[in-house]
């Protein structure tokens, strides 16, 4: 079920669905692309406040294993610097996919992980706000949306398709129940 092409066509289907002004698009990789060593020189910096925050908070820093931050952070690194390489392809954006779901197998929820790309747009934008008229802060802001909508994306798909598996009931009829549920929290609020 979650082959390279699982990944592949949730990538395509996410992407095609989020609207080009929010999406990262070839514009935005040429200027990322551009200034990759003034990014490059944020790596350490982001890495150390990245794992920083997760950590001064009890509930991410609960999804950790004693010892286990010297590890984790190379991951990010490695994320960092192959971002930063391109191409920003089907390839990239499965993979992000897939690194998305990853987090997921180990405890980590999609708020934990969503508002942690936004730290990182956060983060990065702040400090390249003045590059290019802050087009770089905005590419940046773009490239980690395009990811948490690939995490999103990819959470529902494997819960969608669990469900299907293990119910035996059919995509269309799980996801009318879910409208159907959606339908009366509305009414109750509204």
């Amino acid at each position: 079920m979650l082959d390279k092409d699982f990944f592949t066509r949730l990538a395509q289907s996410a992407l095609e669905q989020m609207p080009p002004e929010d999406r990262f698009s070839g514009e935005d990789a040429e200027v990322l692309l551009r200034h990759r060593d003034l990014l490059a020189s944020l790596g350490e910096e982001l890495v150390q406040a990245f794992y920083n925050a997760l950590f001064a908070h009890p509930t991410t820093r609960a999804v950790f294993r004693e010892g286990e931050r010297p590890k984790r952070e190379e991951t990010l690194r490695t994320w960092w610097r192959r971002t930063l390489e391109g191409p920003f392809d089907l390839d990239y954006w499965a993979w992000q996919a897939w690194v998305g779901l990853i987090h997921v197998r180990r405890g980590v929820t999609n708020p934990m992980m969503l508002g942690h790309a936004a730290f990182v747009a956060r983060f990065v934008g702040e400090r390249v706000a003045h590059v290019e008229e802050g087009r770089l802060a905005q590419a940046v802001s773009r490239l980690m949306a395009t990811v948490s909508s690939l995490i999103a994306e990819g959470y529902k798909e494997v819960f969608v398709e669990a469900a299907r598996s293990f119910t035996g009931q059919s995509r269309e009829l799980l996801e009318r129940t879910v409208t159907l549920a959606l339908e009366g929290v509305s009414g109750r609020r509204g």
